[in-house]
């Protein structure tokens, strides 16, 4: 598909996040009836759609477009608005801010998702598609926004991991103002990719979260390189904007210290900062 989201009609948003979805048998059983709640800031929506059979690949948590929605605002205000189906995206897109696509049932701190996606329109082209592919997977998307950074409190609880990416990324972007040289797409990309690593350090089990075997073995800063190996696979990224991304994640946590660049001195600089301030129970209130 191409990077033109722009299928649902009038000034819909181009795309949503599918919340949930219920599937009945047709009327005199011919097809199936699907019933979904969409997300997305600009207009939550619930539609309904005939198919002919179940699509498998439609789950909570994935991105969709709209085919079909009604140019008649009146009629998106009724309990289903009729469309002609739903197409999942399943590749990586450049143009979607896919922080506009968290209901509040996943976080209910609005000022840090707003924050979060002025983060994301601060990126370079690349690296805005980058981290699109990263978190295209509905279900990592999840556990980042709504995972621990850690097991200790006050980082322990949910939405703890997001709330440190973001305010270690705005820590990072006001640090850099006035530095010559120096990348803000680097810095506060490799901050908000520090924190992604995570999303599968944990898991929620019995009302607590608990370090999952990947969390033990591998562990965030590893894993997020995995992601991010395979993410470029999909995405054109500069050589150079990458290994710069690729050195700050590294040189940040300690590594190749004798030639550590100035984005990864202020990410460590600002990953430490914005941990004493979430602990602290500073709230991020814009992006910047």
């Amino acid at each position: 598909m191409e990077d033109n989201l722009n299928t649902a009609g009038g000034s819909s948003p181009g795309f949503y996040r599918l919340i949930s979805i219920t599937r009945l048998p047709a009327r005199e059983g011919r097809g199936v009836y699907n019933e979904a709640f969409l997300y997305h800031d600009a207009e939550p929506i619930s539609v309904a759609w005939h198919s002919m059979a179940v699509d498998s690949r439609l789950h909570c948590g994935c991105l969709v477009a709209v085919r079909g929605m009604p140019r008649n605002l009146h009629r998106r205000h009724q309990d289903s608005v009729p469309i002609a189906a739903l197409t999942l995206l399943d590749k990586p897109l450049a143009m979607p801010n896919l922080f506009h696509a968290i209901p509040n049932l996943w976080v209910h701190d609005r000022a840090t998702v707003r924050a979060a996606a002025n983060l994301w329109e601060s990126l370079s082209r690349p690296f805005q598609h980058l981290l699109n592919a990263v978190l295209w997977d509905g279900g990592r998307f999840f556990r980042f926004v709504t995972g621990p950074a850690s097991l200790a409190e006050p980082l322990g609880g949910p939405g703890g991991n997001f709330r440190q990416a973001v305010a270690a990324a705005t820590q990072a972007r006001q640090l850099v103002q006035d530095l010559p040289d120096v990348s803000t797409s680097v810095v506060v990309m490799a901050a908000l990719l520090a924190a992604i690593g995570k999303a599968d350090d944990y898991r929620r089990k019995d009302q607590h979260y608990e370090l999952t075997e990947r969390g033990y073995w591998v562990g965030g800063p590893t894993t997020i390189l995995e992601w991010l190996a395979v993410a470029r696979a999909k995405v054109a990224v500069p050589e150079a904007q990458y290994l710069a991304l690729v050195h700050a994640l590294v040189a940040a946590r300690g590594q190749a210290e004798d030639r550590r660049s100035v984005e990864a001195t202020i990410l460590a600089v600002a990953t430490r900062l914005s941990a004493e301030y979430v602990q602290a129970g500073t709230k991020v209130t814009k992006g910047g």
